[in-house]
């Protein structure tokens, strides 16, 4: 249930001309789409009247089409494929995203809020096909799902920032303390600016749903919880792209929990994060909009923590792993022989890299578990080789320990923030070296504990999201023809019934029942008419276009969401039905059972207000079918 702001307070508010509002050719376009006698050649004029705004729709719709062999030039061509309510949506959103880069809350980060808004609605589309939706779709609700947290640092910048400082020192509930503040919170007010500017309400109720889905107490399986879940998974992989190492590093068990619950594993959500991160950049060049630079995802799940300093104390124990390897590098000839000896006493083996440019090159391309690199090597800036040291996976695993000459402070201090685990100043004692080298020991056993338990978590996941797959998929199935069943036929109804009324589309249902199938059963047996019911699910399933859904309705009736589907398409789709069972051959233990098929067509005409009447209108239209003789098809409407 959504709590929307109360309608006289959100026009006081709206007076204020403060909230973040559409402008110029999206106002005209909502408006437009308000009338019920608008032309898509009039929408074509107003979009391109904005160039930017067209070619970003026309970047989105080549996105989009996926599996077309040629991309869309046309500027009509691309509002006809998108639909002309989703080309609303999608302005709407680009609309508020470039005139609201800036503001007056002090503690609102604009940049990143944007950042995460876009990584968000890209990772939306990816989701598409886990939320049941279209990609083109799902964009914008990812786009504006924290729109109501703008909407308070612009109308109360000075309080909000407050806010802001209290949730970031004290961890407490924003909506909460927003409650107590505001006496609203941002998901109020995000939903009734949606409501506003037009979206359906099945979007409406994920944004405002998205950020605790569990407690919104939709049906397991259903449509509407499918996705808010996704939304609520892309708004996580947003937060991942938009993170500091360390940050990410800790959001990645709870990410893959929430994949797992989607049926996503860890190699599938490392693809997904990739296009993403792909996508994400590309379309933050184009929207001037901050990104950031990922690794590729299977490095990250598999990375151990980000890099920490370790107190050497207590560390003059026995090295606990005598055989890891350490590369020398750059250690002058005086010292290379002595620091070997000191070394391999300790129970560690040394190998001189040498003290060239090609030495440099081999440690950065293949470094060892543990690196010693001298800070005086000729052509080593020790920040820089840190630096490029931690770009590649197996240089952000190993650990660096550098030596360095006395009075040497500020090289040292750049070289620990640039990655440095350790720096050593030159003369060695071997006691010190032993502290270090223990200590270098124990953190590389820690990071590989800690990346032994990740692995274990993707593999607990992998595991968990298949048998979250496989158990949403019994709980949508029936059973005995492997249809979705009649819970998940209804659910589908009802949301391609919402979007057809939305975006002004056709839309028909199908009720199919086998005439005389207690006659069957009586006289052949339950087995043979399980039979039937099987075969016949089969044979209709192959002759269903992509776009269709054909569920068990119950006994021996059948039924079919026809999305997109004019009266005279529905007719013909039914008719081919009937004619395909009456010329099929049904046998069971080698005898031939005749089966005809009664159906019945409904298409939306003024009676019907819900896509339960539609239902209801295919069922009666199915009882005359019966009525007339059977083996027939009836149709109803449009």
């Amino acid at each position: 249930m959504i709590r929307f702001v109360d309608p006289v307070r959100y026009k006081s508010l709206k007076a204020t001309g403060k909230l973040p509002s559409p402008e110029g050719v999206a106002v005209a376009i909502i408006k437009l789409m308000q009338r019920d006698d608008f032309q898509v050649q009039e929408l074509v004029r107003l979009v391109q009247s904005d160039p930017a705004i067209a070619g970003r729709l026309l970047k989105i719709a080549n996105a989009a089409t996926f599996g077309r062999t040629r991309p869309i030039i046309s500027l009509q061509r691309a509002i006809v494929a998108l639909g002309a309510f989703r080309v609303r949506d999608m302005v709407v959103g680009l609309s508020i995203m470039s005139n609201n880069k800036c503001g007056l809350c002090a503690a609102f980060d604009y940049g990143a809020f944007w950042g995460h808004s876009l990584a968000t609605a890209i990772a939306c589309q990816e989701l598409a096909r886990f939320a049941q939706m279209s990609a083109e779709e799902i964009f914008t609700v990812g786009l504006l799902a924290r729109i109501g947290e703008l909407a308070l640092a612009s109308l109360l910048p000075d309080d909000y920032t407050t806010l802001l400082f209290k949730t970031r020192q004290a961890a407490q509930d924003m909506r909460e303390l927003e409650q107590q503040a505001f006496d609203m919170d941002h998901l109020q007010i995000g939903a009734t600016m949606l409501a506003e500017w037009g979206l359906p309400e099945l979007l409406i109720q994920a944004a405002y749903h998205h950020e605790d889905p569990d407690r919104a107490g939709f049906p397991d399986g259903s449509r509407l919880q499918t996705l808010t879940q996704s939304l609520h998974l892309a708004s996580a992989l947003g937060q991942v792209c938009m993170a500091d190492e360390e940050t990410r590093w800790r959001l990645l068990p709870s990410l893959l929990t929430r994949a797992a619950r989607l049926g996503i594993g860890g190699e599938g959500l490392s693809e997904i994060v990739d296009r993403i991160v792909r996508r994400w950049r590309d379309w933050g060049a184009v929207l001037h909009v901050h990104t950031r630079d990922l690794p590729p995802f299977a490095e990250i799940l598999v990375a151990g923590p980000p890099n920490q300093r370790a107190s050497a104390a207590g560390a003059d124990s026995p090295a606990l792993a005598p055989c890891r390897a350490i590369q020398l590098l750059g250690i002058p000839a005086a010292e290379l022989e002595l620091l070997t000896e000191q070394i391999h006493s300790m129970g560690f083996q040394a190998q001189s890299m040498g003290n060239d440019a090609a030495a440099l090159r081999q440690v950065l391309r293949q470094p060892a578990s543990i690196v010693i690199a001298d800070m005086g090597m000729a052509g080593l800036n020790p920040a820089t080789f840190c630096r490029l040291l931690r770009q590649t996976a197996a240089g952000k695993e190993c650990y660096a320990l550098l030596l360095a000459p006395e009075a040497s402070e500020n090289m040292i201090a750049e070289a620990m923030e640039a990655g440095a685990d350790d720096v050593l100043i030159k003369p060695l004692s071997t006691h010190t070296l032993r502290i270090r080298l223990n200590t270098a020991a124990r953190m590389l056993l820690l990071r590989e504990e800690i990346q032994r338990e990740r692995r274990d978590i993707v593999r607990s996941t992998d595991e968990f999201a298949v048998a979250h797959r496989r158990l949403l998929q019994e709980a949508l199935t029936d059973t005995l023809t492997q249809l979705p069943n009649r819970r998940h036929g209804l659910d589908f109804l009802a949301a391609e019934w919402v979007f057809a009324q939305s975006n002004a589309l056709p839309i028909a249902c199908l009720m199919l029942d086998i005439d005389h199938f207690k006659q069957i059963n009586d006289t052949y047996g339950h087995a043979a008419g399980d039979a039937v019911l099987r075969e016949l699910a089969d044979l209709l399933k192959n002759a269903t276009r992509s776009e269709d859904l054909l569920f068990r309705y119950g006994g021996e009736e059948f039924a079919a969401v026809l999305p997109n589907a004019t009266p005279r398409a529905a007719r013909q789709i039914a008719e081919r039905f009937r004619a395909m069972v009456e010329r099929h051959v049904f046998r069971w233990e080698e005898r031939i059972i005749p089966v005809r098929l009664s159906i019945g067509v409904a298409s939306p005409s003024s009676n019907e207000t819900s896509s339960h009447a539609l239902l209801q209108a295919a069922d009666a239209a199915l009882y005359q079918a019966k009525v007339g003789g059977r083996n027939r098809v009836v149709a109803v409407g449009g």
